[in-house]
């Protein structure tokens, strides 16, 4: 009976316990892991510029920001792409991803818009944020000088292979053409 009851004691206090977690919920929640710092990088002569990035995890650890941004030109904007590059707690590079907004600025207006990362950043540490392409609504673009064209790029390669494969009469026709 002694034996009996001792079992009984010991099975009540262990549901007494809470259970244990599955493995998945022991790890760190989202707001234990350290903020994305943001540093905005500014080029000269831009027509949009970012005032104010803030950067953090959604419980995915896909990266939401928020930008405050102005127009400083006289000429309403029609799009913005906003550059985001990913930074891991050691300074090593994780990626990029691009914003865009299709929002109408009015000249010399501020908005506000919200971001999503495309992929999980679980370890980033820090964000750079910077304007590359801003479309007016009178069709013209500005684009910052060190982002690649994809059009001078694809032609480019194109004139090269002509060159590298036919010599330079051929490279001098295809430019006349």
């Amino acid at each position: 009976m002694f034996r009996r009851a001792l079992l009984a004691l010991a099975l009540g206090a262990i549901s007494a316990l809470p259970a244990a977690a599955p493995a998945a919920e022991l790890s760190a929640p989202v707001e234990a892991i350290p903020p994305i710092k943001v540093t905005v990088l500014p080029e000269a002569g831009e027509p949009v510029v970012l005032d104010h990035v803030y950067a953090k995890r959604d419980v995915d650890g896909d990266i939401d920001i928020t930008t405050v941004y102005h127009n400083t030109d006289r000429k309403a904007v029609s799009a913005v792409r906003v550059r985001f590059d990913v930074f891991d707690p050691f300074g090593g590079d994780l990626g990029y991803f691009n914003g865009v907004s299709q929002d109408p600025l009015a000249a010399l207006k501020e908005a506000t818009i919200d971001f999503s990362g495309d992929q999980p950043y679980p370890i980033s540490a820090s964000l750079r944020a910077r304007v590359t392409a801003v479309a007016f609504t009178d069709g013209t673009f500005w684009q910052a000088s060190d982002v690649p064209n994809a059009v001078i790029g694809t032609e480019h390669r194109r004139l090269l292979q002509i060159y590298k494969d036919n010599g330079l009469e051929a490279l001098l026709k295809a430019l006349n053409e």
